[in-house]
């Protein structure tokens, strides 16, 4: 029962208290969302990635912000394309630019999608950002980067990378054990311990790039969209941490994209909290689970 309702964990903005058709959840996120656009702020759209129907709904999200007029200066960041890629992301922008007809198959080839690890469920948000003609961007770091900061951590970025990052500021030990606590859920015990504060780390470098690439896209282009997996989307110790550390006056709107369970129908028990109990999202959009096997045995042959 819960496919395809909203619900708003976010108090309504004081600086913009009338929202039209009353409180309804969907008039709240259209407004919240319109207001971070609007203003040069950000919108993080946080997704499971192998779930089709979340990217259907990611590309009508930047598909109603083309209808808008806005994409003329709204950028879109991906974490799934890294910023090793972005020469390709070039390359294809250029020939567009030229006037050359290009395809979702043609930019796919440039940026050897092929090899990426990446499904092809984003083909409906490519078509959407060759269809409006408007920048898209690399957000995540190469696979070595990310190997070296789980290795090293600290000591594998300069101290001034980690200041410009915001990777200086910490987050605080119980969001630090919260983060560890996920990735050890994740692995699903398939790992030794001692490698969760490097994969945390990790995880904080890549948070801290993908911000990075949404200021400098809004920057450039005026606001932004980030698509991203729902972890990288909480608010609590995110990417929208990372903007607010950095950039405190911008809009950020967290929307996360949830799988709904068998049996359950309670909305508030799928919201993501922090350590002290608050929401680490803006708002839920409830969708069905995709198929899929049970991961945890895949990684325990390993």
């Amino acid at each position: 029962p819960l496919c395809g309702h909203i619900l708003a964990t976010a108090k309504a903005d004081p600086a913009n208290p009338i929202v039209p058709c009353g409180d309804r959840p969907w008039m709240r996120l259209q407004s919240a969302a319109s207001a971070a656009v609007s203003s040069g702020g950000v919108l993080i759209l946080g997704e499971t990635h192998d779930n089709a129907v979340h990217h259907l709904l990611q590309a009508v999200v930047v598909s109603e912000f083309a209808v808008q007029g806005a994409l003329n200066t709204t950028a879109v960041v991906f974490e799934q394309l890294r910023d090793d890629q972005q020469g390709g992301i070039d390359e294809f922008n250029n020939s567009e630019r030229a006037g050359k007809p290009v395809t979702v198959a043609d930019l796919k080839q440039l940026i050897n999608w092929g090899k990426s690890g990446w499904p092809d469920l984003y083909d409906p948000l490519f078509e959407v950002l060759i269809a409006s003609k408007h920048p898209f961007y690399a957000g995540d770091v190469s696979r070595s980067e990310i190997m070296k900061a789980a290795e090293e951590g600290d000591a594998a970025l300069s101290a001034e990378d980690r200041a410009r990052l915001g990777l200086d500021a910490p987050l605080g030990d119980k969001f630090d054990a919260a983060s560890i606590k996920e990735i050890a859920e994740a692995h699903c015990g398939a790992l030794p311990k001692e490698a969760f504060g490097g994969m945390a780390y990790a995880q904080r470098y890549r948070d801290a790039h993908l911000a990075d690439a949404m200021l400098k896209a809004t920057q450039s282009n005026g606001s932004a969209i980030l698509i991203a997996g729902t972890g990288h989307a909480r608010t609590d110790r995110g990417v929208p941490w990372y903007i607010h550390e950095r950039a405190p006056e911008k809009k950020v709107v967290t929307v996360m994209f949830i799988e709904v369970e068998d049996g359950n129908g309670d909305g508030q028990s799928y919201v993501p909290l922090d350590p002290d109990g608050r929401p680490a999202a803006d708002f839920l959009i409830f969708t069905p689970r995709a198929e899929r096997g049970d991961p945890c045995e895949k990684m325990r042959k390993k």
